[in-house]
């Protein structure tokens, strides 16, 4: 994931608290100073980002238009933050990514499958070696 610009993550909080799919014009609603034009064009950059979906077309008042969801969640663009800061402060990869590891082995989404993955990326990885 890369980061988002401060527009970006603007939109992207709109889109996580809406808690459904949105509209250009849901998005104008929840924030008014917004303009139609910056709208559109930051969901293009994060639709190519990967941060959002069209999930449908749906009718607004006015016109036919792309539905918007999100791909990545607020906590996950926040752990992918924390990893980029350590990254920044560190300078290693190592020690970043093991920093990342263990704010995510303290966070909710840790369950067995992670787990099992993991292993099998590490297993796999130290049977290379061989």
């Amino acid at each position: 994931m890369r980061r988002l610009f401060p527009k970006e993550k603007e939109i992207m909080e709109l889109l996580w608290s809406a808690g459904h799919s949105c509209l250009i014009s849901d998005i104008l609603k929840m924030n008014p100073s917004l303009s139609r034009n910056t709208v559109a064009k930051v969901l293009v950059h994060l639709e190519k980002k990967g941060y959002i979906e069209v999930e449908s077309f749906r009718q607004s008042t006015t016109r036919t238009g792309r539905a918007y969801i999100p791909t990545v969640s607020r906590e996950e663009y926040e752990e992918q933050g924390v990893l980029i800061q350590a990254l920044s402060e560190n300078g290693s990869i190592a020690s970043s990514t093991l920093s990342y590891f263990s704010t995510l082995l303290r966070s909710d989404y840790v369950d067995d499958d992670l787990l099992e993955k993991l292993e099998t990326m590490i297993q796999d990885y130290k049977s290379r070696e061989d």
